[in-house]
């Protein structure tokens, strides 16, 4: 057998084709051609019995005639098309007019061939066929299995267009306690009613709506807090994405996190005690939605004082660890601190790593093992402190008088010092007033500054103390600290290159 017709054979072993034709002897001879290739072959006069075969057999293919006695062929084709819309309809006909064929493309036919249509044009064409047939197959199973996953998954999926539901899952109807959509609008009116409000979350707000803020931050995670019909308070984060080529069209997705009692971190007027800092399973929740919504998250790390941020990704995540691939510089950084903490949008706080279990130049990777949220994020800060040259000298003053023991300014800002003490001067504590007297080295100049200032807070280490105040330049003096600090970061920058790992 011809190679081309065995491998058809083969493709086509569970495909059924109708063949229409009120010519007998053209019936004859086209039914010997099909019957080499196909198992199943069908065969009707004119189109009232190739309709009834088809009511009776259903088969993928029809190839028919058109001008045939008491149904044409157009005919049949309408009312296959209409059972069938997949169906594969070959025409044979005699005719190629212009509105023929526009009417075979209305109908949705798969191909027009004139007649007498040469043997391997008809073969190529019902190969043709069968490929599309199996494509319509795989389609139809992929599409399936989309729904299945659409209906059965854990998170809360639904499709809005213009601020209105038009397509949800099953969890979102299990959720709301609802039969359908219908009976959603009838028993809340609007999904933005249900969206409360919290610090840091999603709301309507009396100058824009949830879902005008949405349109402005696309594939952004955000925190939602909904009364379920329950009356408990869900929390719930949400991802949207917007639909191509559909104006004003999302699809969003929500998980719940409730059971994490996560609120909290996001109140600003809960005591600290109330707040999951040590919740590694929070945190891991967290990771795995970041990683799974294809999010990144930033991470942030200091030399000297100089801030060094960079985006990362997740890679890998296990029961215990996180892995992130993040650029050569942050690997550095960890390397040289052994310290990092993270920030994402979905954070209600910063995470700090206690520990980096490994850094790996070669993929470019960071694996951590132990983790907190912070108490405070290392991106509050306002202003950059940045450790002096070691050349530098610091006088301490309270009640007018100097002390005479060891200080060393451990780092500075436009506003604020923190200065280490051997011993602390007998009699300071918080909200004192004293006086700084600063010389700073500035590319072989002397920076002199002089100031009042306020004890901010006062830290006790294992030796050592550290004592952070506060101070208000003049303009003057404000300009002159703003551009050593200039000056020292871009020095720190130059350092911190050159470091060799």
């Amino acid at each position: 057998m011809n190679p081309v017709l065995k491998k058809l054979k083969v493709a086509s072993q569970n495909i059924t084709l109708l063949y229409v034709e009120d010519n007998e002897g053209l019936r004859k001879n086209m039914l010997e051609l099909f019957e080499r290739i196909l198992d199943n072959v069908i065969v009707a006069q004119d189109g009232e019995e190739g309709y009834a075969a088809f009511l009776k057999s259903s088969p993928q293919i029809i190839v028919t005639d058109l001008n045939m006695p008491k149904l044409n062929g157009f005919k049949m084709i309408r009312k296959i098309k209409a059972l069938e819309p997949n169906s594969k309809v070959i025409i044979l006909s005699a005719f190629d007019e212009k509105k023929q064929l526009y009417k075979a493309i209305e109908l949705g036919v798969f191909r027009y061939l004139h007649k007498p249509a040469k043997a391997m044009e008809l073969l190529q064409t019902i190969q043709e066929a069968v490929v599309a047939i199996e494509q319509d197959k795989y389609r139809e199973l992929f599409v399936t299995q989309l729904q299945t996953i659409f209906n059965y998954q854990n998170s809360i999926v639904i499709m809005i267009e213009n601020e209105k539901i038009i397509l949800s899952n099953k969890r979102f109807l299990e959720f709301f306690s609802v039969s359908d959509l219908e009976n959603f609008y009838e028993k809340y009116q609007d999904i933005s009613q249900l969206l409360l409000e919290h610090n840091d979350f999603l709301f309507s707000t009396t100058s824009q709506s949830w879902m005008q803020i949405i349109s402005k931050n696309t594939n952004k995670l955000f925190h939602t807090k909904l009364k379920g019909p329950d009356e408990k308070m869900h929390h719930l984060i949400l991802k949207a994405r917007e639909v191509p080529q559909k104006e004003n069209t999302y699809v969003l997705s929500f998980e719940d996190v409730t059971e994490l009692n996560l609120m909290p971190l996001f109140d600003n007027t809960a005591p600290q005690d109330d707040l999951h800092q040590d919740d590694k399973k929070a945190i891991m929740h967290f990771m795995n939605i970041i990683k799974d919504n294809d999010a990144k998250v930033k991470i942030h790390n200091f030399y000297r004082g100089l801030t060094i941020v960079n985006p990362a990704v997740i890679t890998n995540i296990t029961e215990d660890e996180v892995t992130f691939q993040t650029a050569f510089a942050e690997l550095k950084i960890v390397h040289i601190t052994k310290f990092m903490s993270i920030s994402s949008e979905i954070f209600p706080q910063s995470v700090i790593c206690k520990s980096i279990k490994e850094v790996d130049f070669d993929k470019q990777t960071i694996t951590i093992d132990s983790m907190i949220f912070a108490s405070k994020s290392s991106t509050d800060r306002k202003y950059a402190r940045l450790e002096p040259e070691e050349e530098h000298s610091c006088s301490f003053f309270y009640k007018d008088i100097k002390f005479v023991g060891e200080v060393r300014i451990v780092d500075l800002s436009e506003v604020s010092v923190k200065l280490e003490f051997n011993a602390l001067p007998p009699g300071i504590a918080i909200d004192n007033k004293v006086k700084i007297s600063m010389n700073l080295n500035v590319e072989s100049k002397i920076l002199s500054l002089v100031t009042d200032a306020t004890i901010l807070r006062i830290e006790e280490n294992s030796r050592t103390f550290n004592v952070i105040v506060l101070f208000t330049l003049k303009e003057k003096e404000l300009a002159k600290i703003k551009n050593y600090l200039i000056k020292r970061q871009m020095i720190l920058i130059r350092e911190f290159k050159t470091i060799g790992i």
